[in-house]
């Protein structure tokens, strides 16, 4: 049935594809993702002109951009913080009651907050519960994150994925789902997610302290990356590693040697030569006391940071996966210069990175030891595309807001769910009231919006158009009845379940639904049936899937201060979503037949 396809179909399908292999690469910003996605389909007109550039108008984009400023506000309002306080207050010492009401609040919460400012809030929470009470973070973080994806599905807007499937049912059927016409599908889960982390979380989660049990007021990971260089006159050169004492004194290890353009795996008796620089890898307060000596020197950009400051203070903060940082070199952000705070080491997923600092281009999930002065590092705090998490994120304006905060969210939804306004300006009303009370600043609304998301969305939107009229769309369904379709709509159902869940695990939750709701509504077309149930399908299976570490972005925030491998996300996710499965196959036909 391929060799039907049209030119311009080929072409279509080669952009989807240069477009996944960006996204599975994670080292293009996925900002110039869409980008490069407009000026492909404009210049080979697969795309009309006149509607390129729809998708920046569309329900989803607005939709998107004011429930995160909306997000935002009970932030600064401090509605977020006296949360946390009262769970850490009401939780006592029990482990099992802290993690049942630190879900039940994530999860709640993420159905109109952003899951990664969800999590945020949370995790010097349980950071301080794993000092305070002795309970280890990699018992909290990992259901605290669970939680705030099952979350997203008890609303329409509780999650881009959502928010996006709608768009497309609507855009093809011209109906959609209302408000809180999931929230019983999101409920089940996160109630599920919640009695399988009480029943069998002994068992199934990892039982390590994380490095920050050690420390009082910081987070802190296993190791960092740095860096040092061997000074002309030091005593270290001729020597053999072995033979230098402060290594093991520090507790440092070394594990590269750069030497001019070539990168060398030290051995014992590897011997250093003058100017040599040394990736080293060490905790974080062994790094922090390090200053030049005779014997080596640090790198000019943490020298300019501790002349500046006679007192400085260490943050750390993680680099969000949808940041405009992502992709560029620690070299090319110049924070010395522009905010006078230093990038001191570097820690990514426990593995070494054999390049100098200063030419490591930033990923998704990185974590930054920073150093600076106090009055930078508050000003740091802002800065778009970083998670502040050994510090507080936020500092509220006006605690006394928060009831008003709240009581415009809950009218924005309000009027959304019972039809008094269209969703886009109901929540556009909820921005607007919060800026004219003074909640939000304007300029804190546009901080509060992920742009390279908005524009990564909009310019999927074209895409999705123009597989649809090339046939590629309807080819993908046909396909799909033609596999399992003779088992009936169910075996159809489950099959659009797993494939959303699998293709989650390489693209984001956002581009998945994208891809995969057109596709569904075509399978349902050629059944006969009510496309309604695959695209809940659809939109449970991108946020019920914890399979692996890349299957959602909230999972890079807690990796590193959780301290979990690789094979934890696996033995957690793999039961639960077979869980999720069974659940949704059960639900879903009930709720909307076919």
């Amino acid at each position: 049935m391929w060799h039907l396809l049209s030119i311009p179909a080929w072409e279509t399908l080669a952009i989807l594809a240069a477009v996944l292999l960006m996204l599975v690469s994670n080292k293009v910003r996925i900002d110039l993702i869409g980008v490069f996605l407009l000026l492909a389909l404009g210049v080979l007109g697969l795309a009309d002109e006149k509607h390129l550039f729809d998708g920046f108008a569309s329900k989803a984009v607005v939709v998107i951009a004011c429930m995160l400023a909306l997000g935002e506000g009970l932030v600064r309002s401090g509605v977020t913080d006296w949360l946390a306080l009262w769970i850490a207050r009401f939780g006592g010492k029990s482990e099992r009651k802290l993690l049942f009401l630190l879900m039940l609040v994530a999860g709640v919460f993420s159905s109109f907050i952003s899951d990664i400012v969800v999590v945020a809030i949370f995790l010097p929470v349980v950071l301080n519960m794993e000092r305070r009470l002795g309970i280890p973070a990699s018992r909290l973080l990992m259901p605290l994150a669970i939680a705030s994806m099952l979350g997203g599905l008890i609303s329409m807007v509780g999650s881009s994925s959502n928010i996006v499937a709608n768009q497309v049912l609507f855009s093809m059927e011209k109906t959609s789902l209302s408000l809180f016409s999931v929230a019983p599908v999101g409920l089940a889960l996160l109630v599920a997610g919640v009695l399988y982390f009480a029943l069998f979380g002994r068992w199934v989660l990892p039982k390590q302290k994380g490095t920050s049990a050690t420390l009082k007021d910081e987070i802190g990971v296993h190791e960092y990356l740095f860096e040092l260089k061997v000074n002309e006159e030091s005593s270290w050169v001729g020597k053999k590693l072995r033979h230098i004492d402060f290594f093991a004194e520090t507790g440092l290890k070394v594990v590269r040697v750069l030497r001019g353009k070539s990168a060398h795996f030290p051995r014992s008796d590897s011997i250093l030569r003058e100017r040599d620089v040394l990736l080293v890898q060490g905790h974080r307060d062994a790094l922090l006391k390090l200053r030049c000596t005779p014997q080596f020197s640090l790198h000019r950009h943490i020298r300019q940071a501790h002349a500046q400051t006679g007192v400085a203070v260490a943050a750390e903060a993680i680099v969000r996966d949808d940041s405009h940082l992502v992709g560029q070199t620690i070299g090319d952000l110049r924070f010395p210069s522009r905010r006078r705070v230093a990038i001191v080491a570097l820690w990514r997923n426990g593995r070494v990175v054999g390049k100098r600092l200063s030419d490591i281009r930033l990923r998704g999930g990185d974590m930054l030891l920073l150093q600076g002065a106090r009055e930078p590092m508050q000003a740091l705090r802002e800065e778009e595309g970083l998670l502040v998490i050994s510090q507080r994120a936020h500092v509220p304006r006006s605690r006394q807001k928060g009831p008003l905060a709240l009581l415009i969210l809950l009218g924005t939804l309000l009027a959304a769910g019972c039809g008094w306004l269209p969703l886009q300006q109901a929540s556009l009303l909820g921005v607007a009231l919060m800026v004219l009370t003074q909640i939000l600043r304007v300029n804190e609304v546009y901080k509060a919006i992920e742009w390279p998301i908005l524009l990564f969305v909009a310019a999927m939107i074209p895409l999705g158009e123009a597989l649809r009229e090339t046939g590629v769309i309807e080819l993908v369904s046909q396909q799909l009845v033609d596999l399992f379709g003779h088992w009936g709509p169910y075996a159809v159902l489950a099959a659009c379940f797993w494939l959303a869940a699998l293709v989650t695990q390489i693209l984001s939750n956002t581009a998945t639904a994208l891809l995969l709701t057109p596709v569904v509504i075509g399978a349902a077309h050629v059944l006969g049936v009510s496309p309604l149930p695959f695209v809940v399908a659809v939109i449970a299976a991108v946020s019920g899937s914890p399979i692996t570490y890349v299957s959602h972005k909230v999972f890079l925030v807690v990796m590193g201060p959780g301290g979990y491998k690789y094979s934890d996300f696996v033995k957690v996710g793999l039961p639960l979503t077979l869980m999720f499965f069974a659940l949704t196959m059960g639900l879903v036909p009930w709720l909307w037949p076919f």
